[in-house]
């Protein structure tokens, strides 16, 4: 099953939280069936719009090390190749805004939908 590019980053930038770095920024991501479990909280069996885009925004406070409300570019760069960040940067001032994620991972959230229910299903 192939994920949109953003989808299978996002995916790695919100489980590298809970993983060891053993895979390479960037690289796609499969969810095992222990990553989807973290991320359906109320144990539904799919992940709701509003459980991933949760997920996502604790995900971006614990990645913004030095607290100033964006990703640079080194801390983004756990999960993100260089091309990945502009890409997200909309404004491209070298930073990623909270904001900036949300839009691209729930647009993502969106493509991925394929029965448009708003659930992610294994």
């Amino acid at each position: 099953m192939k994920k949109p590019l953003f989808l299978a980053c996002s995916l790695a930038f919100s489980l590298a939280l809970s993983w060891s770095a053993t895979a390479a920024p960037g690289a796609p991501v499969e969810l095992t069936p222990e990553h989807f479990a973290q991320l359906d909280k109320d144990k539904s069996g799919g992940i709701s719009r509003d459980e991933y885009e949760q997920f996502m925004r604790d995900a971006f406070k614990k990645l913004d090390t030095d607290g100033s409300n964006s990703l640079s570019k080194e801390e983004a760069s756990k999960i993100f190749t260089p091309e990945q960040f502009a890409a997200v940067d909309k404004d491209k001032n070298g930073e990623l805004s909270l904001d900036e994620l949300i839009e691209q991972v729930m647009r993502d959230f969106d493509r991925y939908d394929s029965n448009k229910d708003g659930i992610l299903q294994p």
